[in-house]
């Protein structure tokens, strides 16, 4: 199949000038700070960046960095701070959390003074509008041995008494939420707002106010079935007496977005409720400020808008997934019509202010880029900080796919590698199941595939975020609906790209791991890596710490929808003979239990399948510490040079071995997937 999209060129010609190439690529990598979010901009000429910088000792240390604008349009970092919390834009500056005390740093001189100490984790920092009072939303810890009578006093239980009980409340358990107004421009306390949350329901941290009188708190509805639902709680900010519960039909609200210039508008994502089968759609919404009514906003065909942003009370900024990007699209309020903002990539983080946005860009062979451009599409846009991009070892295209029997397009990334012929073919799943392969990846990243021969394909099976019409066919119905789509769509990129005589390997973390288990049967590879894979979704829906949703989405795994949930549980003979089977797990995951992959590999092993497994007991659900990913990459590397050998159509390129290739594997620093 033709690609619809360019090819990126390299500069690699021969073994030996891609083996320095590759060289030059993992060292720059390894040193580089990885950026993660654009945490605050001021409209005019600072800007702060939220990275995690490596600190010559194997971990990555999450650092706020502050940016200031030259008189040429330039742009450079002045100053930072390791260990910041929440950030947010000010009246004269900007507040960020560090150890507990929230500090205010002025935009004019960079003087700092700290506002106050809290007594918990601050979730959320919310400017009053037409104010310089911010409401600070904290998170307390809770007590051990509490109970209602006191039964298990001088313990270390965390007790509960819901459906929705779960190990990550153990872990960590929640105390009261504190609710502090607290003002920035004068040496005073913060004034406390005592906030009645309604029976059967929680605060989820978020908060943003609908004009100046009124504080929206977001709601988790936690009801009797395990289910939940998400709305809105509405306190006076003279007492914190409650003015409504806000529950709409139909839809939950979570992660606000108020215009930073008082004008009292606010946005929100609004996801609908799953019913009769149907998946859920996220949408942009509205709530009026005064009378606080709900407006979904009619989106482009084939996207799912979210709102990150207000260039001013007429303007709202939103992203969404169209195909290969995550694009920036602007909504003008009047009159109710959308037009795409361009980039050079796709956007990961976005601050808006005084008609500009300050964008953090990347994709799949683009590392992370913070650009400033302006929303009126005057000017060029600004560079304030890339990552270092060496040449990369290979090509990447995009190929758009037609499956027959799916419904909607949908479509699959090729890497090639430079320099001759790919020794054999790996085929990387994604997580999710909503995500997609649209930015740059520390963690599932092709390239050190590529540079040690390989070709990598990044399939975009349905449910993949950017292919709204293709989600239908896959909800609920992952065996069918989805593994046996992605079956098709790598069957159809090999015939096409003149890879189906290559040796193969399926790979994946989270719902990847499980599309690389669900489709070896089909597919026959000779060497499968799973990481953290759900595969008894009975199991998983009843003891992971999103069990809602699974409820949301598969129904009650202990009634008749308990069918369903087999169905699409792996099968008891998952594997083909001969293939060698690579599982990993962190011991600490809340997601999907570790449980799952030691029940698989025992399985496995008892069938006569060469099945290895690794325990990270450091971990959660994703692999994210440094000297586990590069332990990760150098054993999946080593198996595939052992595993895929000896079978290319084509005399092999070169390949990195040894030092290299684990240096190499250094890349992958960065998180896994999110929950499926």
């Amino acid at each position: 199949m033709t690609p619809v999209m360019p090819t990126m060129k390299t500069t690699a010609q021969d073994p030996a000038t891609a083996t320095a190439t590759a060289a030059a690529f993992v060292e720059a990598l390894a040193a580089e700070p990885r950026p993660k979010a654009v945490a605050a901009y001021d409209g005019a000429g600072q800007l702060l960046l939220r990275a995690d910088a490596p600190d010559g000792f194997g971990s990555l240390v999450p650092t706020l960095v502050g940016y200031r604008r030259g008189p040429a349009g330039t742009w450079a970092a002045d100053w930072s701070v390791t260990e910041a919390g929440e950030t947010i834009t000010v009246p004269g500056g900007f507040l960020y959390v560090r150890q507990r005390a929230v500090t205010f740093r002025s935009s004019h001189d960079g003087t700092e003074r700290v506002l106050q100490h809290v007594g918990g984790e601050v979730a959320t920092l919310a400017p009053r509008p037409g104010t310089t009072t911010v409401a600070c939303v904290i998170r307390t810890a809770g007590p051990l041995g509490a109970h209602p009578e006191g039964l298990l006093q001088g313990s270390d239980a965390v007790w509960s008494a819901g459906a929705d009980a779960s190990l990550a409340t153990v872990r960590r358990p929640e105390g009261a939420w504190q609710i502090l107004l607290l003002p920035i421009d004068e040496d005073a306390t913060g004034r406390d707002l005592s906030v009645t949350v309604p029976d059967g329901a929680s605060l989820t941290g978020e908060a943003a106010w609908a004009g100046p009188d009124t504080l929206l708190l977001g709601l988790a509805h936690h009801r009797p079935d395990g289910t939940r639902r998400f709305g809105l709680l509405a306190v006076r900010a003279e007492d914190g007496t409650t003015e409504r519960s806000l529950l709409f039909d139909g839809i939950d609200l979570c992660y606000p977005v108020a215009d930073p210039d008082g004008s009292g508008q606010l946005a929100y994502l609004g996801t609908s409720v799953p019913t009769n089968d149907a998946p859920p759609v996220q949408s942009a919404c509205l709530i009026r400020p005064g009378s606080l009514e709900l407006t979904v906003l009619a989106a482009p065909a084939g996207t799912w808008q979210r709102p990150v942003g207000w260039d001013g009370p007429g303007r709202l900024l939103c992203t969404a997934e169209d195909g290969p990007r995550r694009r920036l699209y602007a909504y003008e309020v009047a009159r109710g019509s959308w037009r795409d903002v361009p980039l050079c990539a796709s956007v990961e983080s976005v601050q808006v202010r005084g008609g500009r946005a300050a964008v953090l860009v990347s994709a799949l062979d683009t590392p992370p880029a913070v650009d400033v451009v302006p929303l009126s599409g005057d000017g060029p846009a600004e560079r304030v900080e890339a990552s270092e991009r060496p040449p990369l070892p290979g090509t990447l295209s995009y190929h758009r796919q037609a499956v027959p029997g799916a419904t909607g397009a949908l479509a699959s990334w090729l890497c090639r590698p430079a320099g001759g012929p790919a020794r054999g073919l790996v085929v990387f799943f994604h997580g999710g199941p909503f995500k997609s392969w649209t930015e740059w990846s520390w963690r599932w990243n092709p390239w050190p595939f590529v540079a040690s021969g390989y070709a990598v394909a990044l399939i975009e099976p349905p449910m993949s975020l950017g292919y709204v019409s293709a989600v239908p066919g896959g909800w609920a119905n992952w065996r069918s609906g989805i593994a046996a789509v992605a079956v098709r769509q790598v069957q159809q990129l090999r015939a096409e790209t003149g890879l189906a005589e290559l040796p193969l390997a399926l790979m994946g973390g989270s719902f990847g791991g499980y599309l690389s288990l669900s489709t070896a049967a089909a597919l026959e590879p000779r060497l499968i890596a799973s990481h953290a894979a759900p595969l008894d979704l009975v199991q998983v829906a009843e003891s992971s710490d999103v069990g809602w949703q699974w409820l949301r989405e598969y129904g009650d795994p202990a009634t008749a929808e308990q069918v369903r949930y087999r169905d699409n549980s792996l099968p008891m003979r998952p594997v083909p003979e001969g293939t060698r089977v690579l599982l990993s797990h962190g011991m600490h995951d809340g997601l999907v239990p570790p449980t799952e992959t030691l029940r698989v590999h025992r399985q496995l092993s008892r069938q006569g399948v060469r099945s290895e497994v690794a325990f990270f007991r450091s971990e959660a659900h994703p692999l994210s510490r440094p000297r586990n990913i590069r332990a990760w990459y150098r054993w999946v590397l080593t198996a595939c040079a052992s595993t895929l050998a000896g079978e290319a159509a084509a005399e092999p390129a070169d390949e990195l071995t040894g030092e290299l290739a684990a240096r190499f594997a250094e890349l992958a620093m960065g998180g896994l997937d999110d929950a499926a």
